[in-house]
């Protein structure tokens, strides 16, 4: 279990600093908000598979937002309320955004809402977590 939990810890670390630069390119003289969406969309993926380390639960090499909710719902069937807060909505800035076949510059509300909306499922997951990484 010790080691679940460092993995679960990694995850986390990586989600931090992603929330971090996103925040910093919300606040920056030239917001870049396909750049801000990204970092949004990894916070949570990767604060999705913090959880399903944890839990031990195998998953494949993915972005889908919508495909770790109902992962984590194999565990714990309250992340359904993930879709309320528009996570799924996060997918779309995980890939496709990043190349030019798709090439799309979010608006600065957009981004906003992103980085909103991963704030949520970063909150959510930390609180199922509480016991491994404390109250806050």
């Amino acid at each position: 279990m010790k080691e679940l939990t460092e993995l679960a810890k990694k995850w986390v670390s990586k989600a931090e600093n992603d929330l971090k630069a996103a925040e910093q390119l919300l606040h920056s003289k030239e917001m870049v908000t396909d750049a801000i969406c990204f970092h949004s969309q990894q916070v949570a993926e990767k604060y999705l598979k913090a959880f399903l380390v944890y839990h031990e639960i195998d998953f494949p090499k993915t972005h889908d937002i919508s495909f770790l909710i109902e992962e984590c719902k194999t565990v714990d069937k309250e992340f359904d309320t993930l879709f309320e807060t528009k996570a799924d909505f996060l997918t779309e800035f995980g890939v496709d955004i990043r190349y030019p076949e798709e090439f799309y510059i979010p608006s600065e509300e957009e981004a906003r809402e992103c980085l909103e909306i991963c704030g949520k499922v970063r909150d959510f997951v930390k609180g199922k977590l509480k016991d491994v990484f404390g109250s806050k």
